[in-house]
């Protein structure tokens, strides 16, 4: 009885081993699941990656465009889609004395370019909205 618990407690002590290494035997050096993709990113006026942002800045150098409250339905290695608020300055009569809109929109985020310094980046985003009852889609670029 003796040695047989001593095989059980060997025999445990080998499975719990092998459980808790393959994890990490699996791993590359940058942490990332042997054959795994590695997860697609937002770049932010800051330089650093973002997954799933509740608000982003669309344009970094006058903040004339962003958008906030968002809610993402599907984030990918290629695309991501969401919704939330378009919020824009109309620049009128000019952008310092313009008047910032919201529009209730939907998001998509395609075009995936693989950077050195941060990885996988979405690099547009493409808004649809309604505005005076018309149809709108409008487009910026993300990441360079």
């Amino acid at each position: 009885m003796k040695d047989e618990m001593k095989r059980f407690a060997v025999r445990f002590n080998a499975l719990l081993a092998t459980a808790l290494l393959v994890p990490i035997i699996g791993m590359t050096v940058a942490g990332t699941p042997a054959g795994a993709v590695e997860q697609t990113h937002l770049l932010t006026c800051t330089s650093t990656r973002s997954i799933e942002p509740t608000k982003y800045l669309l344009s970094c150098a006058d903040a004339n465009a962003s958008f906030t409250n968002m809610k993402w339905t599907a984030w990918g290695s290629m695309s991501a889609r969401g919704y939330g608020i378009l919020r824009q300055n109309d620049c009128t009569p000019n952008c310092v004395s313009g008047k910032f809109v919201n529009y209730l929109s939907t998001v998509t985020l395609t075009k995936v370019v693989d950077s050195k310094k941060y990885g996988p980046l979405f690099s547009q985003a493409t808004f649809r909205y309604t505005y005076h009852g018309k149809k709108m889609s409008e487009k910026f670029g993300l990441a360079d």
